[in-house]
């Protein structure tokens, strides 16, 4: 009879506890889905890259309390720009020579006028410029213009010079390869006259050939583009088939070859027409008596193809109209 009794309790027992087993599993399978759950979900959830908050406004870059600009005591003709900002923030100058991101720009004016600058700084949440504020030159400084560099382009003070792209209407070339290069965004007068290193990493160079590459541009008379030194530094630039007549001014920095254009732009082939940064900021990548590379930056976005400088090929008038006049062998001939 007890061991009846007993038997009977141990196969309660048993019951008792296989039902709390099971009741645990059951728990422990849903806290392990719920965890699996979050994963699975937190897995397939995006990852939200944010910038940081811009801690910079427009009105704080304020000429004086952000930058300075000054002439210089002795040649009122240098300007110095000088950025007052915090060293954790990189400065982005736009003036009358082209861009700058150093903390003292020094620019060298010759001519006299109204010039304009554009401060700004590159935060955790993007770029904030100020608003643009002028200076004024008085007086010319021939020195300036003294350098090799001015004469080349423009022929001389009180001179023009013009420049045709190297490639026409029946598809020669007669300096190139063809009317346009690619260069790496280092690459600058010091790589292409290895005379200096890159500016960055980013050096490589694609000279094509106009005949096995006409995809790049169509053959075409392309116009001509004119700069001169007559009471200031001008530039007239017919775009014969985009179909439209700039005339502007422009300014070289003769130590870093770059040239900043206002009011006009290379002479350029209308599949380039929509995809550049800035057709004003120009890099001056060789320039001869006779020959001239300018080179402006591709916007990777607008263009759906990496950064690069686009560089257009030129040749002086009297040197086409020598080598037109004596039948002279062109590169295409070559």
């Amino acid at each position: 009879m007890r061991d009846g009794i007993k038997r009977k309790h141990r196969t309660m027992d048993y019951w008792f506890n296989y039902n709390k087993l099971i009741k645990m599993k059951k728990i422990l399978t849903v806290i392990i889905c719920f965890f699996a759950g979050m994963i699975f979900f937190g897995s397939c959830t995006p990852e939200n890259y944010t910038l940081g908050d811009i801690d910079v406004t427009s009105t704080q870059l304020a000429e004086g309390k952000a930058y300075t600009v000054e002439h210089d005591a002795n040649n009122p003709n240098i300007v110095y720009l000088t950025s007052l900002m915090d060293p954790k923030y990189t400065p982005l100058w736009e003036h009358p020579q082209g861009r700058s991101q150093e903390k003292k720009v020094t620019l060298k004016m010759p001519f006299p006028g109204e010039y304009t600058i554009k401060f700004g700084v590159e935060t955790r949440g993007g770029i904030v410029y100020g608003e643009p504020v002028s200076f004024k030159i008085d007086q010319m400084y021939a020195e300036f213009i003294s350098d090799e560099t001015w004469t080349l382009l423009t022929g001389g003070a009180g001179e023009e010079k013009t420049w045709y792209l190297d490639l026409d209407a029946d598809g020669i070339s007669r300096y190139f390869k063809g009317p346009l290069y690619f260069y790496g965004t280092g690459d600058w007068w010091g790589t292409i006259n290895k005379t200096g290193e890159p500016l960055n990493s980013d050096s490589w160079s694609w000279e094509p050939d106009w005949k096995s590459n006409s995809w790049l541009m169509p053959a075409g008379d392309y116009g001509s583009m004119t700069f001169d030194l007559k009471g200031g530094a001008n530039v007239n630039v017919k775009h014969a088939m985009l179909g439209k007549v700039q005339k502007g001014t422009f300014n070289i920095d003769t130590e870093k070859k770059t040239m900043r254009m206002t009011g006009a732009s290379p002479l350029h082939g209308k599949p380039q027409d929509g995809i550049v940064v800035d057709w004003g900021d120009v890099r001056i990548m060789s320039l001869t008596q006779n020959t001239m590379q300018l080179a402006v930056l591709r916007d990777p976005v607008l263009s759906n193809d990496g950064a690069a400088m686009l560089t257009f090929n030129f040749i002086s008038k009297a040197y086409k109209e020598s080598l037109t006049e004596n039948g002279a062998e062109t590169n295409n001939d070559k």
